[in-house]
């Protein structure tokens, strides 16, 4: 129990340096030294295995070898990656076989010779000229390439952009320096150098090198999750790579809101649209939408709505006006959910589950419109002990489930979510003072209980489809009226679902188009899922979610729209 609320506390974090030395400049910038080690890699605060690596001379180059191994939920994630680089770290050949999540595959091979890189991407083969600055990576693995990408950087002037290979379209990343940090373990002080890259995986990660350029520490992303690799003699100073990410994100995240310019402000009337009001009352046409700092103050025909003095106007005709739309199951474990939430109308968003400093940061922010996004509501994350777990935040016993509940609800969160290795005494014990406290229960059903029993306990909504399809008619029809008596809610994820269900042979765009404008990192781990032992049972499994669904939607079980990934808003919009 204290090793779970140790990662719910606010860690006091050791002398932190302030971002006022510059990048070295000159020859010194591109040296280098031989690195060999492990990285401790960190899933929702939870170690869960480890990255190999080896970088070492080979003629006038360099060569470096990893192999990443860790435990997710019980399912391994395995991935080997060879990067061989020139003298000044541009990349000549590039390998990377494995997965880097649970569904996420990698098997590409880029070889660059002549001024032209041959790929090979997913069996998918192209050739494909060399741009003058390019490096090579395939999502966020090998961890250990990030310090090279950074040498790659600083030996070529610090450009503002540098083509990805393999990537999709016009994939770029970006690298800043961003200051220094200083840990201290063991007795020794180290000097960190902090930069900020973007576009390996979707959105920006924190990395550190240490004197002799070697990567320190990584704060990233998993996919939708956070992830952390922290070289193994520094895992202490875990928490306070954490906050420092964290600060630095709220930083950008209040720099992107800066930059963009609202189209008007103050008293807003919105003239000619039709509005869907969300009642159930009939749709308006011609309408009228005035607005004062922010807030709504009148609906109504044009005729009958009279326009405030000194209001800015906006013709919108042809446009369709609707309440601002929820996502009651994301994960959003970085800035760039914020802004492309709002851009989607999407104006409140539910995570469940992720990393505390950077959630309350995030939702903070927001709150206090410091920074550009939607309202976020918190869900706080418990699993049970054993190595299927989830997370760091673990409740063994009924006190301990109890008193991370009291936690959560100190830091302001709404909800509790449970997860799947939960027992039931301690479920039962974390939904009774969740309910004490005001707070709603929601999360997976846990594997020791069952769909009945955790509805019978009081768990108020439940993610997922909770029924399976294959109980027979009477058990299924009973369930169903349960749900409707206890007034559970359920958010279903059927477009999550359907994203990670598809064959093969059946491409992401024909039913989520939104992927065609994704970021590109994003865009190629959806693309790399290959169900091949569902390939002939994708449909027949999806008509029977959406049966499922429909007899759940027929009976009044109240059902929300939740995504937990996906394309920002276009799968919302999907759900």
């Amino acid at each position: 129990m204290m090793r779970a609320l140790r990662h719910l506390s606010v860690l006091p974090l050791l002398s932190v340096g302030q971002a006022l030395a510059q990048p070295s400049r000159g020859p010194a910038a591109t040296a280098a030294v031989a690195d060999s080690g492990a990285l401790a890699i960190y899933l929702i605060e939870r170690r869960v295995g480890t990255e190999q690596h080896d970088l070492h001379r080979e003629g006038t180059g360099w060569v470096l070898t990893s192999a990443l191994d860790f435990v997710d939920r019980g399912s391994r994630v395995q991935l080997t990656a060879l990067l061989r680089t020139l003298a000044d770290f541009t990349p000549a050949h590039f390998e990377a076989k494995g997965k880097t999540y649970r569904f996420v595959n990698v098997d590409a091979d880029v070889t660059v010779a002549n001024g032209s890189a041959r790929v090979v991407n997913m069996a998918d083969t192209s050739t494909v000229r060399t741009p003058p600055l390019f490096f090579t990576t395939r999502g966020y693995a090998p961890l250990a390439g990030r310090a090279l990408l950074i040498r790659y950087w600083e030996s070529h002037g610090r450009p503002p952009a540098i083509a990805n290979i393999p990537g999709s379209g016009d994939a770029k990343i970006a690298v800043a320096f961003r200051g220094t940090d200083t840990v201290v373990i063991g007795g020794r002080r180290q000097v960190l150098r902090r930069y900020s890259v973007d576009g390996v995986v979707w959105g920006r990660e924190a990395v550190w090198l240490d004197s002799l350029k070697r990567l320190a520490a990584l704060v990233t992303r998993v996919h939708i999750l956070p992830l952390e690799a922290v070289r193994t003699d520094l895992v202490d100073a875990l928490p306070q790579f954490q906050a420092s990410a964290v600060r630095d994100r709220m930083r950008d995240l209040s720099l992107l809101s800066r930059e963009v310019v609202p189209v008007a402000a103050g008293t807003i009337a919105l003239v000619g649209a039709r509005v869907v009001d969300g009642t159930g009352r009939p749709t308006l046409d011609d309408a009228t939408v005035t607005i004062r700092d922010g807030r709504i103050i009148s609906v109504g025909p044009r005729t009958a709505v009279a326009i405030p003095t000194g209001a800015k106007v906006l013709d919108v005709r042809g446009k369709t006006i609707v309440p601002g739309l929820w996502d009651m199951h994301a994960h959003a474990s970085q800035i760039e959910w914020g802004p492309a939430y709002l851009a989607a109308g999407v104006t409140t968003s539910r995570d469940m589950g992720g990393e505390l400093p950077f959630l309350t940061a995030f939702r903070d922010t927001l709150a206090a419109a410091t920074g550009l996004g939607p309202r976020l509501l918190l869900a706080g994350l418990i699993d049970g002990p054993g190595p299927g777990g989830f997370g760091a935040v673990i409740a063994a016993t009924p006190e301990e489930g109890q008193a991370l509940v009291e936690s959560y609800h100190a830091r302001g969160f709404e909800q509790i979510k449970l997860y799947n290795s939960i027992s039931a005494p301690v479920a039962g014990a974390i939904i009774r003072r969740a309910h004490a406290l005001g707070m709603t229960v929601t999360g997976h059903v846990p594997t020791a209980m069952g769909l009945r029993a955790v509805v019978d306990s009081g768990m108020d909504h439940v993610a997922h489809m909770p029924l399976r399809g294959d109980e027979s008619p009477t058990e299924f029809q009973q369930l169903i009226q349960l749900l409707v008596a206890k007034h559970t809610v359920i958010d279903p994820t059927v477009a999550w679902n359907e994203l990670l269900g598809r064959a093969p042979d059946v491409p992401v765009a024909t039913f989520e188009p939104g992927i065609l404008g994704a970021p590109p990192a994003l865009a190629l781990n959806y693309a790399s899922v290959r169900n091949t032992a569902n390939a002939g049972g994708a449909s027949a499994s999806r008509a029977r979610g959406l049966a499922t669904l429909k007899a759940l939607h027929d009976a009044g079980v109240p059902i929300v729209a939740g995504t937990d990934g996906g394309v920002p808003g276009y799968s919302l919009l999907r759900e």
